[in-house]
């Protein structure tokens, strides 16, 4: 094999770019939401205000995680945008675990670690009721 054709062909081949439906209106067309629906009910039929209205929140909801989960990754110190970031955002504010990624490293539920003055507080907390407790059966 000659060297130039080697030298010619690059090293990663780039990934095409996402291509919107219908011409770029949105993240989900039209066609798509009529899908999803007849999954749920075959009868049904969206009235096109509210077809809008489900698009409109829908690109609302992908723009505003994309936009928070590329905060999070320029505040880790990076300028790629890493799956994890849109995991932790999609656990902490919507509750939403992305099934078949492993989420071994997020933590979203942080064990209670209380302040060092914490146990003493409450064990004076705990003396006082039983001497409240103790006044008030030597009282009566």
């Amino acid at each position: 094999m000659p060297t130039n054709q080697v030298l010619g062909t690059p090293a990663i081949v780039a990934k095409p770019p996402f291509e919107f439906d219908e011409g770029g209106m949105g993240l989900l067309s039209k066609r798509k939401l009529e899908e999803l629906v007849k999954q749920i009910d075959p009868d049904e039929k969206l009235d096109p205000d509210v077809e809008e209205s489900i698009l409109e929140i829908v690109d609302e909801f992908i723009d505003n995680i994309a936009t928070t989960a590329c905060k999070m990754a320029k505040l880790r110190g990076s300028d790629t945008l890493d799956i994890k970031d849109i995991q932790i955002i999609l656990e902490r504010n919507y509750n939403i675990r992305i099934p078949g990624y492993s989420a071994d490293e997020i933590r979203t539920v942080r064990k209670f670690n209380p302040a060092p003055g914490y146990h003493h507080k409450m064990n004076a907390l705990i003396a006082q009721k039983q001497l409240a407790q103790t006044a008030g059966k030597n009282g009566e």
